[in-house]
Protein backbone atom coordinates (compact mmCIF):
# COMPACT_ATOMS: atom_id res chain seq x y z
CA UNK A 1 0.00 0.00 0.00
CA UNK A 2 3.03 2.27 -0.34
CA UNK A 3 2.18 5.62 -1.90
CA UNK A 4 3.52 9.18 -2.29
CA UNK A 5 6.51 7.78 -4.17
CA UNK A 6 8.11 11.16 -4.58
CA UNK A 7 7.55 12.39 -1.03
CA UNK A 8 10.48 12.34 1.39
CA UNK A 9 10.14 12.38 5.17
CA UNK A 10 12.66 13.12 7.92
CA UNK A 11 12.02 11.95 11.48
CA UNK A 12 13.66 14.04 14.22
CA UNK A 13 13.73 13.34 17.92
CA UNK A 14 14.89 11.11 20.72
CA UNK A 15 15.25 7.36 21.30
CA UNK A 16 11.51 6.72 20.87
CA UNK A 17 11.77 8.15 17.36
CA UNK A 18 14.83 5.98 16.81
CA UNK A 19 12.73 2.97 17.79
CA UNK A 20 14.50 2.03 21.01
CA UNK A 21 12.76 -0.23 23.50
CA UNK A 22 13.90 -2.37 26.41
CA UNK A 23 13.81 -6.13 26.02
CA UNK A 24 15.35 -8.62 28.46
CA UNK A 25 17.02 -5.81 30.39
CA UNK A 26 18.74 -4.31 27.35
CA UNK A 27 17.91 -1.47 25.00
CA UNK A 28 17.52 -2.36 21.35
CA UNK A 29 15.99 -0.86 18.23
CA UNK A 30 12.74 -2.63 17.41
CA UNK A 31 12.38 -4.09 13.95
CA UNK A 32 8.68 -3.30 14.32
CA UNK A 33 9.24 0.34 15.34
CA UNK A 34 6.73 2.86 14.06
CA UNK A 35 9.42 4.40 11.86
CA UNK A 36 10.24 1.08 10.19
CA UNK A 37 6.55 0.42 9.59
CA UNK A 38 6.16 3.89 8.11
CA UNK A 39 9.23 3.49 5.91
CA UNK A 40 7.98 0.17 4.55
CA UNK A 41 4.37 1.15 3.89
CA UNK A 42 3.91 4.90 3.46
CA UNK A 43 6.68 7.05 1.95
CA UNK A 44 9.38 5.71 -0.34
CA UNK A 45 12.08 8.11 0.84
CA UNK A 46 12.54 8.40 4.60
CA UNK A 47 15.38 9.12 7.00
CA UNK A 48 15.49 8.63 10.76
CA UNK A 49 17.54 11.12 12.78
CA UNK A 50 16.25 9.90 16.13
CA UNK A 51 19.05 9.85 18.71
CA UNK A 52 19.26 8.37 22.19
CA UNK A 53 19.32 11.18 24.77
CA UNK A 54 18.61 13.98 22.28
CA UNK A 55 17.41 17.24 23.84
CA UNK A 56 15.94 20.31 22.20
CA UNK A 57 19.23 22.11 22.82
CA UNK A 58 21.28 19.48 20.98
CA UNK A 59 18.78 19.42 18.13
CA UNK A 60 18.85 23.20 17.81
CA UNK A 61 22.65 23.19 17.72
CA UNK A 62 22.65 20.87 14.69
CA UNK A 63 19.47 22.03 12.99
CA UNK A 64 21.26 23.38 9.91
CA UNK A 65 22.03 19.78 8.92
CA UNK A 66 18.35 19.35 8.05
CA UNK A 67 19.05 21.23 4.83
CA UNK A 68 21.20 18.32 3.64
CA UNK A 69 18.20 15.98 3.72
CA UNK A 70 15.84 18.35 1.86
CA UNK A 71 12.74 16.59 3.25
CA UNK A 72 9.23 17.33 2.05
CA UNK A 73 7.92 16.68 5.57
CA UNK A 74 9.65 16.67 8.95
CA UNK A 75 8.11 14.65 11.76
CA UNK A 76 9.40 15.87 15.11
CA UNK A 77 9.05 14.73 18.71
CA UNK A 78 11.39 16.36 21.22
CA UNK A 79 11.40 17.21 24.93
CA UNK A 80 11.16 13.96 26.87
CA UNK A 81 14.90 14.07 27.55
CA UNK A 82 14.76 17.77 28.39
CA UNK A 83 12.65 17.00 31.44
CA UNK A 84 14.83 14.13 32.65
CA UNK A 85 16.98 14.40 35.77
CA UNK A 86 20.35 12.98 36.68
CA UNK A 87 18.85 10.24 38.82
CA UNK A 88 22.24 8.94 39.95
CA UNK A 89 23.04 12.30 41.51
CA UNK A 90 19.59 12.43 43.11
CA UNK A 91 20.08 8.92 44.49
CA UNK A 92 23.44 9.90 45.99
CA UNK A 93 22.41 13.37 47.23
CA UNK A 94 18.65 13.55 47.90
CA UNK A 95 19.03 16.60 50.14
CA UNK A 96 20.36 18.79 47.32
CA UNK A 97 18.50 20.80 44.70
CA UNK A 98 18.46 19.05 41.33
CA UNK A 99 17.39 20.55 38.02
CA UNK A 100 16.18 18.83 34.85
CA UNK A 101 18.47 18.58 31.84
CA UNK A 102 16.75 21.59 30.24
CA UNK A 103 14.54 23.80 32.37
CA UNK A 104 10.98 24.51 31.22
CA UNK A 105 11.51 28.10 30.09
CA UNK A 106 14.58 27.11 28.07
CA UNK A 107 12.74 24.18 26.51
CA UNK A 108 9.98 26.54 25.41
CA UNK A 109 12.54 28.94 23.90
CA UNK A 110 14.39 26.11 22.15
CA UNK A 111 11.22 24.64 20.66
CA UNK A 112 10.18 28.09 19.45
CA UNK A 113 13.57 28.53 17.78
CA UNK A 114 13.24 25.12 16.10
CA UNK A 115 9.82 26.03 14.72
CA UNK A 116 11.12 29.46 13.65
CA UNK A 117 13.79 27.69 11.61
CA UNK A 118 11.23 25.37 9.98
CA UNK A 119 8.96 28.29 9.05
CA UNK A 120 11.79 30.46 7.74
CA UNK A 121 12.96 27.59 5.52
CA UNK A 122 9.46 26.53 4.41
CA UNK A 123 9.82 23.08 5.99
CA UNK A 124 6.47 21.29 6.23
CA UNK A 125 6.26 20.03 9.81
CA UNK A 126 4.16 17.50 11.71
CA UNK A 127 4.74 17.18 15.46
CA UNK A 128 4.11 14.18 17.69
CA UNK A 129 3.52 14.88 21.35
CA UNK A 130 4.95 12.64 24.09
CA UNK A 131 3.77 9.10 24.80
CA UNK A 132 2.93 9.09 28.52
CA UNK A 133 5.54 8.10 31.07
CA UNK A 134 4.47 5.23 33.34
CA UNK A 135 5.51 6.54 36.76
CA UNK A 136 5.35 3.24 38.67
CA UNK A 137 7.32 1.30 36.06
CA UNK A 138 9.84 4.13 35.77
CA UNK A 139 10.37 4.32 39.53
CA UNK A 140 10.73 0.55 39.76
CA UNK A 141 13.30 0.67 36.96
CA UNK A 142 15.29 3.38 38.76
CA UNK A 143 15.07 1.53 42.07
CA UNK A 144 16.56 -1.60 40.51
CA UNK A 145 19.77 0.34 39.83
CA UNK A 146 19.79 3.17 42.39
CA UNK A 147 18.50 3.93 45.87
CA UNK A 148 14.72 3.97 45.62
CA UNK A 149 14.45 5.26 49.20
CA UNK A 150 16.62 8.28 48.42
CA UNK A 151 14.84 8.99 45.16
CA UNK A 152 11.41 8.94 46.81
CA UNK A 153 12.82 11.09 49.62
CA UNK A 154 13.70 13.73 47.02
CA UNK A 155 10.55 13.27 44.92
CA UNK A 156 8.05 13.24 47.75
CA UNK A 157 5.76 10.88 45.83
CA UNK A 158 5.97 8.73 42.71
CA UNK A 159 3.18 10.55 40.88
CA UNK A 160 5.42 13.62 40.66
CA UNK A 161 7.35 11.77 37.92
CA UNK A 162 4.26 11.68 35.71
CA UNK A 163 3.19 15.27 36.34
CA UNK A 164 6.68 16.63 35.72
CA UNK A 165 6.81 14.79 32.38
CA UNK A 166 3.30 16.04 31.57
CA UNK A 167 4.29 19.65 32.22
CA UNK A 168 6.88 19.45 29.42
CA UNK A 169 4.37 17.81 27.11
CA UNK A 170 1.97 20.69 27.84
CA UNK A 171 4.67 23.16 26.81
CA UNK A 172 5.27 21.16 23.64
CA UNK A 173 1.57 21.18 22.77
CA UNK A 174 1.08 24.87 23.56
CA UNK A 175 4.05 26.05 21.48
CA UNK A 176 3.11 23.73 18.62
CA UNK A 177 -0.45 25.05 18.52
CA UNK A 178 0.71 28.66 18.80
CA UNK A 179 2.86 28.15 15.71
CA UNK A 180 0.02 26.50 13.82
CA UNK A 181 2.02 23.30 13.37
CA UNK A 182 0.12 20.07 12.66
CA UNK A 183 0.21 17.86 15.76
CA UNK A 184 -0.56 14.17 16.14
CA UNK A 185 -1.96 13.57 19.62
CA UNK A 186 -0.19 10.29 20.37
CA UNK A 187 -0.46 10.82 24.11
CA UNK A 188 -4.25 10.76 24.22
CA UNK A 189 -4.40 7.56 22.19
CA UNK A 190 -2.11 5.87 24.73
CA UNK A 191 -4.07 7.15 27.72
CA UNK A 192 -7.48 6.04 26.47
CA UNK A 193 -6.27 2.59 25.46
CA UNK A 194 -7.45 -0.17 27.80
CA UNK A 195 -4.09 -1.92 27.41
CA UNK A 196 -1.84 0.96 28.51
CA UNK A 197 0.28 -1.40 30.62
CA UNK A 198 1.17 -3.35 27.48
CA UNK A 199 1.97 -0.26 25.41
CA UNK A 200 4.79 1.05 27.60
CA UNK A 201 7.93 -1.00 28.23
CA UNK A 202 9.43 -2.19 31.49
CA UNK A 203 11.47 0.99 31.99
CA UNK A 204 8.31 3.10 31.97
CA UNK A 205 9.69 5.40 29.27
CA UNK A 206 9.95 3.59 25.95
CA UNK A 207 6.91 2.09 24.18
CA UNK A 208 7.10 -1.59 23.35
CA UNK A 209 6.03 -3.15 20.06
CA UNK A 210 2.33 -2.57 20.78
CA UNK A 211 3.04 1.07 21.61
CA UNK A 212 4.93 1.56 18.36
CA UNK A 213 2.03 0.02 16.47
CA UNK A 214 -0.29 2.57 18.07
CA UNK A 215 2.02 5.46 17.11
CA UNK A 216 2.21 4.14 13.55
CA UNK A 217 -1.59 4.02 13.34
CA UNK A 218 -1.80 7.54 14.79
CA UNK A 219 0.50 8.83 12.04
CA UNK A 220 -1.24 7.05 9.18
CA UNK A 221 -4.68 8.10 10.44
CA UNK A 222 -3.49 11.70 10.60
CA UNK A 223 -2.02 11.63 7.09
CA UNK A 224 -5.20 10.09 5.68
CA UNK A 225 -7.37 12.77 7.32
CA UNK A 226 -4.98 15.46 6.12
CA UNK A 227 -5.10 14.16 2.54
CA UNK A 228 -8.91 14.01 2.59
CA UNK A 229 -9.14 17.58 3.88
CA UNK A 230 -6.71 18.81 1.23
CA UNK A 231 -8.79 17.14 -1.48
CA UNK A 232 -11.95 18.78 -0.12
CA UNK A 233 -10.28 22.19 -0.12
CA UNK A 234 -9.14 21.72 -3.72
CA UNK A 235 -12.68 20.82 -4.79
CA UNK A 236 -14.12 23.77 -2.88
Amino acid sequence: MKNNKHTSALFLGDSIVKGVSMENGRYKVLESSYYNKFKNTVFSKTKNNGKFGLTSEKLLTNIEKIKDSEPDIVFISIGANDCNYNWKEISENPEKIHLPAIERSQFEDNLSSIYDYFLENNVSTISLNFPPLHAEKFFSFLSSKLSGDNIIKWLGNISRIYYHHESYNNIFETVTRNYGIDMIDVRSRFLVDDNLEDLIGIDGMHPGAAGHELIYKSITDHLLTRAINQDKNMVA
